[in-house]
């Protein structure tokens, strides 16, 4: 599972953080599961101990582990989780508006790239994750997981495109938005609205059209956006009155 753990530049207890919320996020580390202990985690990873116990403090601190001392070091459940990022963040109308600025620059160019190096594997990949989707809608399954497989899908698209800052970004740009992600998911019609633009953009690429690729994921993040306001401003209306 430790395979694919680099050092760089950037702070070493920053990118032994990156690596083990890139785990969470690909439900390699479970929420519930106790991580290795510091001294362990650091000989898996070749850095220092400091390194790790540094990482481990950022990353509770984010949600994302609960530390029980003279216990271990534990990842946080989805409620958690959630609430944490809840009580440091709360989105409103202009932070929505200005993140989805954002996920347009970068998804976009993402996607582009993405034309350049997807092969069938990964086109295939994709499609899995939307077979999935609908499967879970079908059972009746609960939001989260399938806010789970929407994340999934637009990190996997970041993969995809070779970029490993671009990976990075989204997984942080996911953490603001996972809160805001399920409860759009809530609204009605959200979620079959959803698959169906993850199929486009899926055809777009077995295509090989940039043009539509790029039209594809920005009429899905425009989509995604007026979602998330409309319902962002029916509960601030419910509120007042």
């Amino acid at each position: 599972m430790y395979e694919g753990f680099k050092l760089n530049r950037k702070g070493i207890s920053s990118v032994v953080g990156d690596y083990i919320k890139q785990l969470i996020h690909e439900n390699k580390f479970k929420p519930g599961e106790k991580l290795p202990a510091e001294r362990q985690m650091a000989d898996l990873l070749n850095v220092s101990r400091n390194s790790v116990r540094e990482s481990y403090k950022i990353l509770e601190a984010m949600g994302y582990l609960t530390i029980k001392h003279g216990d271990g070091v534990y990842v946080s459940s989805k409620d958690e989780h959630l609430n944490k990022i809840a009580s440091s963040f709360f989105l409103g109308t202009e932070d929505i508006v200005d993140l989805f600025a954002i996920r347009k620059v970068l998804e976009v160019s993402g996607i582009d790239w993405a034309v350049n190096h997807i092969t069938e594997s990964e086109l295939n990949e994709l499609v899995h994750i939307v077979n999935t989707s609908k499967e879970l809608v079908r059972e009746n399954a609960n939001v989260e997981q399938i806010a789970n497989l929407d994340q999934k899908f637009h990190l996997t698209l970041a993969r995809i495109s070779k970029n490993t800052f671009l990976v990075r970004i989204m997984i942080s740009l996911i953490d603001l938005l996972e809160e805001s992600r399920i409860q759009s998911m809530k609204i009605v019609g959200r979620v079959s609205q959803s698959i169906q633009e993850h199929t486009e953009i899926i055809e777009a690429l077995r295509l090989g059209d940039k043009l539509l690729v790029k039209k594809a994921m920005t009429h899905h993040l425009e989509s995604v956006e007026r979602s998330l306001l409309t319902n962002l401003s029916s509960s601030e209306s419910s509120s007042t009155n």
